[in-house]
């Protein structure tokens, strides 16, 4: 049996656009928190800021990679919104209504 999609087109949209604005947050954050951790390197110095500093660098990717995902989710529902839309005027057009 086929997948169902119960959402009509604007709803996929206004998904995919919290999505893809979930992402640039992510990213801004991100780019704060890189600002600050370079603040902290000419005023932080020793051990602890080394561990502090390995973790958040380890951690980055990872973050990185979240928001990359979240942003090819708004790009894929995007396509899926555009695909049932048309797929509903091809249908629509069987029956004669448009």
């Amino acid at each position: 049996m086929a997948g169902q999609i119960r959402m009509s087109p604007e709803e996929l949209k206004s998904k995919a656009k919290l999505y893809g604005r979930s992402s640039d947050e992510i990213k801004d954050i991100l780019g704060k928190l890189q600002g600050l951790q370079n603040e902290s390197r000419g005023e932080w110095e020793g051990r602890a800021f080394e561990g502090f500093d390995r973790q958040f660098n380890d951690l980055r990717p990872k973050v990185e990679s979240f928001s990359q995902l979240l942003h090819e989710i708004n790009v894929q529902l995007n396509k899926t919104a555009e695909a049932v839309a048309s797929h509903d005027e091809e249908l629509s057009r069987n029956f004669g209504l448009k």
